[in-house]
């Protein structure tokens, strides 16, 4: 924001909590509390500021045309975009019944709070491993979760183009559970089924221990029920990998309906794997991954590692969740004793919030723990 006006400060500060962004830039546009170059420059500064929908309702309202945006330097292949405003609905049923994790495969969890980038992440992560960069290919049988994979796939792995819309929001009571086999390079067959739990899970556990039971649906308790059917009673020998899924930002986001934090969340969350008894012996892997850290970069100090970086991050925003759950993995023996390195990750570049340009680069890291072998995997604390 070097040699921003206050107004122009002003302006970034509130917008994000505007009911109606279009609406309140057509108040400031016509106050002359902003001129539209300088609206201009503020998205080519930050272009996640204001979502796809709103840029283009000022475009079709004449508060500026596509050229001008173009011309500040925005990829113009996103600003073509901006004519498309059809976003992909992800299947908004999805139960999972204990029959539905098969016996013999490796279960991989995702666990995240709502906008936390869990389902994008697991979007990359299919499409890294349909690539034959890591793997040799990626079947996936008919299972629970298939029509989700399907769609998950149409979006992230085109054929034609690596830009793409963004999903909307999993719906509150949908679990996943997608049946796969990675091959590897050696034609070594990795049975994994990868398992979308409802990012809403943790964050009903919390409304309900501390008297805000009134935020709670019929939804979250359906939730809820699954989990326990899945996971509480699972007591089977299938080996069990946790992805906690974890978002950068630098502020604390907190959900307007509420006063919780992300951590505190988390770690409620957490807690009741715990005391539930799933992080117990059948688990083998846990790993914290961070969203969004193409935020970071300009975060890092000048010679800093950037997994040094991350570590403090996590130690300052998440610091009872982090703390816990390398308790856990001391207590349990889960990855030899030692919480790995947390994990960056971003899904590439992302435009006006849902529209991206995929890349797997940091997808291809979560394939190759899929794939690797699953005896001393203390070593795989200084990978990252």
């Amino acid at each position: 924001m070097e040699n921003y006006t206050v107004a122009m400060k002003t302006f970034c500060q509130r917008i994000g909590k505007a009911d109606d962004p279009v609406a309140f830039i057509k108040n400031q546009l016509s106050r002359g509390a902003i001129t539209k170059e300088q609206l201009l420059r503020i998205f080519a500064d930050d272009h996640n500021l204001v979502d796809y929908m709103h840029v283009g309702q000022c475009v079709d309202d004449g508060l500026f045309t596509v050229d001008e945006l173009a011309a500040t330097g925005i990829d113009e292949t996103f600003v073509s975009m901006l004519w498309d405003r059809q976003q992909d609905v992800l299947p908004d049923v999805g139960r999972i019944k204990m029959e539905d994790i098969p016996v013999g495969t490796r279960e991989v969890y995702f666990w995240g709070i709502p906008t936390s980038g869990k389902t994008c992440a697991i979007g990359t992560v299919i499409r890294a491993a349909r690539m034959t960069t890591v793997t040799e290919c990626m079947r996936v049988e008919r299972c629970q979760g298939k029509l989700y994979y399907q769609k998950l796939k149409q979006i992230f792995d085109r054929k034609d183009t690596d830009y793409i819309i963004l999903p909307g929001r999993t719906p509150v009571d949908t679990n996943f559970a997608i049946k796969t086999i990675l091959v590897d390079h050696q034609q070594k067959e990795h049975p994994v089924t990868i398992v979308d739990m409802a990012g809403e899970l943790f964050c009903s556990l919390v409304w309900r221990e501390n008297g805000s039971e009134n935020l709670v649906t019929d939804k979250h308790l359906t939730a809820q029920k699954e989990f326990e059917e899945i996971l509480c009673n699972n007591r089977d020998s299938n080996p069990k990998t946790h992805f906690f899924i974890l978002e950068y930002s630098k502020n604390e986001r907190r959900d307007d309906q509420d006063e919780f934090s992300q951590d505190t969340y988390l770690e409620e969350g957490l807690q009741y794997l715990i005391d539930n008894g799933v992080l117990e012996k059948s688990t083998d892997e846990a790993y914290v991954i961070i969203t969004k850290t193409d935020l970071a970069w300009n975060d890092v100090p000048e010679g800093m590692d950037v997994n040094l970086y991350l570590i403090d991050f996590l130690n300052k925003r998440y610091p009872n969740f982090f703390a816990l759950l390398k308790r856990q993995c001391e207590d349990k023996g889960i990855c030899g004793g030692q919480l790995p390195k947390p994990i960056p990750f971003d899904i590439g570049e992302v435009c006006f919030q849902h529209l991206c340009r995929v890349n797997v680069e940091r997808a291809n890291r979560i394939v190759e723990i899929l794939i690797a072998p699953h005896e001393g995997r203390k070593a795989w604390w200084n990978i990252f």
